[in-house]
């Protein structure tokens, strides 16, 4: 009989199996082979379920379409030619499952992880196959007949939809974006078959960079993780993470030839299955608003890149970012609750003090009313007269630091102008005189280097007097006050710095809450503890900064930052 008598039908592999020389095959012509093998080999092409015929010592390839879809690359040259070398690259997987069937036993195995290279690359794939051993006519085994279906879709979906569960679980409850990103990337940690590596950096404008906050597969600080890398496209290098660029495009970016890229750093070294690319995944913690977190996700040597695998990715940047961007915002609320809470305390605290402190004047007012209307003309009429005067003084004066104060907090647009610093010096001067007398101080000032700043007038006066006013307050009890102010110039602005001889601050002590509303250090202080903390304000407001030296027993110095 013909070939083409034996084999009918079969499809592709059929018409392939009949028009093949197979006296050119170490099975030699068809006319010689045995009925054990015809018949398995027509069994074979008569299924559509993939099927594979090995026959004899050297396990010569037959198989039928269903088994050419498996075979992808390795078809059609794998028909009639021996198993090995066509599945060297997993040859020892092979020989422990042909032995026990070469010995007439019946092997099965489910969703089972075979590295097979298919595709140009070791491929991660699964498989529930069965091998049955094929007995000759002589009643040995002259060959295995296997039966196989590829899982590899199924495998790998499980898996990454358990990853994508396992995020939206962790992150669920989570308030604290720290803390969800760490989830993030333990979840990613459980799936090193899709995710052999992952680093989290979030960017915190206006800073320049970009901090690593989770990380898993690589060490952290190291040249492939380090601690933080540029957001500004310009100061990036050519050898690190481009998050400028995935930052700025918004999408997804892919990174290859990455041992190339961290040369002599990369830590899979040269191994043959090294990962050597990554996906960059832009994560918006604002709804619909610009990326300002970055997912970096290697990707598997093992697995292609294709639209299954790019989705799933997607899928993971979709729920980290919803899960920062939820958690972002609880704690923004939770901020904000703590402010309004404190914002209320302090209200509560200031309504005291305050009510406190200006019934006393009030009252001093009254009874200073009261005894000149019963003092005659003359000198004792004019002392009262004066006293009134110094009282009123002191209530204008909070009350001017108290809208200063609301003025900068709400963010008032105030006249800016060339102020001579001299000009303010001696409306400072004329308001602390008569105290200055009182205690025999001294009160210098020195504005040569910078005389002139533009600033609000108000702005100053108020800072300028508030320090100098404090100085006296806190005054050394053992020596006479001594306070010396000049300016230096600094960049655009002005440095105005405001040095005393007082008793000082214990800053290890009371640093933290020195500008805190209501704040007084010393028990016979005396106003309502605003000073330092208007003077913040103001100060803060025009994006200058307030900074204080002192040693107790010695003096303070405070440096005022006043940027034009």
């Amino acid at each position: 009989m013909t070939t083409f008598e034996l084999f009918k039908g079969g499809g592709e592999m059929g018409q392939r199996i009949r028009q093949l020389d197979w006296s050119q095959t170490l099975l030699g012509p068809v006319d010689a082979w045995p009925q054990s093998l015809l018949t398995a080999v027509n069994i074979m092409l008569g299924s559509r379920f993939p099927m594979m015929v090995h026959w004899g010592p050297e396990l010569v390839h037959f198989y039928n379409d269903g088994y050419a879809a498996i075979l992808q690359s390795k078809h059609p040259g794998a028909l009639g030619q021996p198993a090995e070398p066509w599945w060297r690259e997993m040859w020892p997987f092979l020989l422990d499952i042909f032995r026990p069937v070469l010995a007439g036993e019946t092997t099965y195995f489910e969703n089972s992880l075979v590295l097979p290279n298919r595709q140009g690359f070791v491929e991660e794939a699964y498989f529930t196959f069965s091998h049955s051993p094929i007995y000759a006519e002589d009643g040995t085994v002259g060959g295995i007949f296997v039966t196989a279906l590829e899982t590899t879709g199924t495998v790998v979906q499980q898996r990454r939809l358990a990853l994508l569960s396992h995020l939206t679980a962790q992150t669920a409850t989570s308030a604290q974006p720290a803390e969800v990103a760490q989830h993030i990337i333990a979840a990613l940690a459980t799936n090193s078959g899709d995710a052999p590596f992952a680093l989290l950096y979030t960017h915190e404008p206006p800073t320049a960079h970009a901090h690593l906050r989770a990380w898993f597969g690589l060490p952290a600080g190291e040249p492939t993780a380090p601690a933080t890398l540029p957001t500004d496209p310009a100061a990036a290098g050519p050898f690190e993470w481009p998050v400028a660029e995935a930052l700025r495009c918004g999408s997804p970016l892919l990174v290859e030839d990455l041992p190339e890229r961290f040369a002599g750093v990369w830590p899979w070294g040269a191994r043959p299955e090294t990962p050597t690319q990554a996906l960059l995944l832009p994560l918006p913690v604002v709804p619909a608003g610009p990326a300002t977190s970055l997912l970096i996700v290697g990707l598997s040597p093992r697995r292609p890149l294709d639209e299954a695998y790019r989705t799933f990715l997607a899928l993971v940047a979709d729920y980290a970012g919803r899960a920062l961007a939820r958690a972002t915002a609880l704690h923004e609320a939770q901020q904000l609750n703590q402010a309004l809470r404190e914002a209320n305390a302090s209200l509560d605290t200031f309504v005291h003090i305050v009510a406190h402190d200006l019934k006393e004047p009030a009252n001093n007012l009254l009874s200073l009313l009261e005894a000149h209307r019963e003092e005659p003309p003359g000198l004792g009429r004019d002392h009262l007269v004066a006293l009134m005067e110094a009282e009123v003084r002191g209530l204008f004066g909070t009350t001017q630091g108290l809208l200063h104060l609301l003025e900068a907090q709400h963010g008032a647009v105030v006249e800016v102008e060339p102020v001579p610093l001299a000009d303010v010096y001696a409306t400072v001067q004329a308001e602390v005189a008569a105290l200055l007398h009182q205690h025999q101080g001294e009160f210098t000032a020195n504005f040569r280097a910078a005389p002139t700043v533009r600033y609000p007038r108000a702005y100053l006066e108020s800072i300028l007097k508030n320090l100098v006013s404090n100085a006296l307050k806190y005054r050394a009890p053992d020596r006479a006050p001594v306070i010396r102010v000049q300016s230096q110039p600094r960049g655009a602005g002005v440095v105005l710095t405001v040095a005393d001889n007082g008793r000082g601050i214990d800053l290890a002590q009371d640093g933290q809450r020195l500008f805190q509303p209501f704040t007084r250090l010393v028990a016979d202080g005396v106003g309502v503890g605003l000073g330092l903390h208007i003077i913040q304000a103001l100060v803060q407001q025009r994006g200058g900064s307030l900074g204080v030296r002192s040693t107790p027993g010695v003096g303070t110095t405070f440096e005022v930052v006043l940027p034009e």
